[in-house]
């Protein structure tokens, strides 16, 4: 249903953006739990603000299940990637669970369990690999029913476990599945006088849970971070958008793609039927369930346009913070996949093969795969390697949105605190950086001196486009003697640049004025760049895949990976006098130039693919570039 992560595991993010930023969350979790047990919170990102990590979700529910790799030593992304594909597991099996429960039937249960899984919503989600992690909610009614059937400490104490895990995992279950829960109470646990086994092991929860939740009531008042009205406005759904699906195969052509991908609610057709079909099923106890959660999830994903949410935003600690409350519709899937359990049960008592068939079904309708995956470069920078040697506090340039994540990314190689970061929430010392950097103002160097930022890494390659005014401020800071060189590390083409805020006067190199006048410096290492086409690009019919490799080792090969590295085609490699001069430090590489050509897109390669390039040197040594996504049509 995910194909082809289970291939890409060590490379792929559906998306750049927030699957690194959850990659840093659940590797400052591991970090954070080895060397600084007791300060969780206090993150290394947007220094010196305090308990950064409460900017975001913790995850920290999801991180412990993938301490073992950690400690195997698997990767940050892949670790992650591992993760998600379990979050869509534990989903269905929650599901399952519950489906099972409540009516004696597995085969209805993997019913539900497919259906909650995989409802489209669910992949529009995949960026955000705690909204896949959604299994603890159909738990919490298992457990609830399990102690209605048993009232006792030991179950109760089961329903207080599964409440603990579900807020560990994610904050917005808890909230919105806290207030689900608690009104499922009296249906399914009759006698008034059971409830009190239910409030004290919730209680206790709660209390477990505390040292996760007071860091975000202290940020609030340290920074006033709640969601302006506009901001949640925007993302509360209308009716209108339950009947607009994400992107999975079956519906791909409905799907409404200048609406954002939060409020793609539509559960499919298969779903809406046999919720139907459930609502007459027996078990009133378990409808009235079930219909809550529907009606609750509906209602709540109407966020301010509706007056239930509306009033927990204005009145309920915690619901301040939500800023999608679209996100409500989890928790009505949770309730039809109840429905969908008793209607497979149904059709199972009259011929058990029509259970197998819903199943079936399920997995037909519901399917995404083969799904896009962005190809990230793998390997740490060595800038990373060596700051995780030193004992800095770091901003790296330039700043803005579209580098944060990556920045972020790959501090999971050094853990060095930073000035950088991204959130759902900026602190106002980040915000005043921006301004400074934007502005274009010397000032930026003396508030990181005042804040505590000794090292400065900047990243040549995004300076052209985004920021061509870097050079002059840095040679206004070096000619001032305040700001020092410190060194060149190999990285893409033009390489990153570390400079220090303090200490004594270094010498400036040959290879610093040639950075500071726009020019190209050697590298030791393999660098490379894909000319053509670009990102995003959509070509039709024939196509010619260009640009060139340089390394002092020689280029051995290159190859072009489609589809996330399942298709693999050669290129050509030829002279290119002009690079062979405009770069003179790699005799090596006498021919610098690949190419491909096609008169048609191959039809092992999808319409919609990626192309990643891999070098291989002369050692035999591997390079791969981040994937560039395009669309090529036949």
């Amino acid at each position: 249903m995910t194909w082809p992560l289970a291939f890409t595991l060590d490379r792929g993010v559906i998306s750049p953006g927030d699957p690194q930023l959850t990659t840093w969350m659940l590797d400052w979790d591991w970090h954070a739990t080895l060397h600084q047990p007791t300060h969780l919170f206090d993150a290394n990102v947007f220094y010196p603000a305090k308990h950064s990590l409460a900017f975001s979700e913790n995850l920290y529910g999801i991180a412990i299940f993938v301490f073992p790799l950690r400690a195997l030593g698997v990767a940050p992304l892949t670790a992650h990637n591992i993760a998600l594909l379990f979050g869509f597991f534990f989903s269905a099996f929650g599901a399952y669970l519950l489906g099972r429960t409540i009516s004696g039937c597995w085969i209805a249960g993997i019913a539900a369990g497919i259906f909650y899984a995989y409802v489209p919503w669910r992949f529009a989600q995949m960026p955000h690999i705690q909204n896949v992690w959604s299994g603890w909610l159909p738990i919490l009614i298992v457990a609830l029913l399990h102690y209605a059937r048993t009232p006792s400490w030991r179950n109760a104490a089961l329903f207080g476990g599964a409440f603990l895990m579900n807020g560990l995992t994610n904050i917005h279950w808890l909230l919105l599945g806290s207030l689900a829960i608690a009104l499922s109470v009296p249906i399914a646990v009759r006698a008034p006088r059971d409830w009190i086994r239910i409030a004290v092991c919730t209680l206790i929860a709660l209390a477990l849970l505390s040292p996760f939740l007071i860091p975000y009531a202290r940020v609030a008042t340290l920074y006033g971070m709640e969601r302006r009205w506009d901001e949640t406005k925007f993302y509360s759904a209308t009716l209108r958008n339950w009947l607009m699906p994400a992107p999975v195969r079956l519906y791909e052509r409905f799907t409404n793609h200048d609406v954002d991908g939060e409020l793609w609610l539509f559960p499919g057709v298969l779903g809406i039927a046999f919720s139907i079909i459930g609502l007459t099923r027996e078990r009133r106890d378990h409808r009235a369930i079930a219909l809550l959660w529907i009606l609750l999830g509906i209602i709540g994903s109407l966020g301010l346009h509706a007056f239930f949410h509306r009033f927990l935003f204005a009145h309920v600690p915690g619901f301040r913070a939500i800023r999608v409350p679209a996100r409500w519709a989890n928790i009505a899937y949770v309730g039809m996949s109840m429905l969908i359990a008793l209607a497979a049960s149904w059709m199972a008592s009259k011929r058990r093969v029509l259970a197998y068939v819903v199943a079936i079904l399920f997995i037909i309708e519901l399917r995404a795969a083969p799904i896009l995956w962005h190809s990230v470069a793998p390997d740490p920078r060595p800038v990373d390697r060596w700051l995780a040697t030193q004992r800095a506090r770091i901003i790296e340039l330039p700043i803005g949105d579209q580098f944060e994540y990556t920045y972020m990314f790959h501090a999971t190689a050094h853990h060095r605190p930073m000035a950088n970061g991204m959130s759902g929430f900026v602190p106002p010392e980040t915000e005043r950086l921006t301004q400074l950097w934007s502005e274009k103002s010397p000032e930026l160097f003396e508030e990181l001196r005042h804040i505590g930022i000794d090292t400065v890494i900047v990243h040549a390659d995004l300076l052209g486009f985004w920021a061509p005014h870097t050079r002059e401020l840095l040679r206004h800071e070096l000619d001032a003697g305040r700001l020092q060189f410190v060194g060149r590390f190999d990285a893409s083409v033009e390489g990153d640049w570390v400079f220090a805020l303090n200490g004594p006067p270094r010498p400036r190199t040959e290879a610093l004025e040639r950075f500071l006048n726009k020019q190209l410096t050697p590298s030791s290492e393999t660098i490379a760049l894909l000319d053509y086409p670009h990102f995003a690009e959509t070509i039709h019919g024939n196509a010619l895949f260009s640009g060139w490799a340089m390394s002092p080792f020689g280029i051995r090969k290159v190859d072009l990976l489609f589809d996330n590295g399942l298709v693999r085609l050669p290129t050509q490699l030829v002279e290119d006098k002009g690079l062979s001069t405009g770069m003179p430090w790699y005799p090596q590489t006498p021919r610098p130039r690949f190419l491909a050509g096609f008169d048609k897109r191959p039809p092992s390669i999808r319409e919609i693919t990626e192309v990643q390039v891999e070098i291989t040197d002369g050692r035999g040594h591997k390079t791969l570039l981040e994937g560039v996504p395009i669309t090529w049509i036949r």
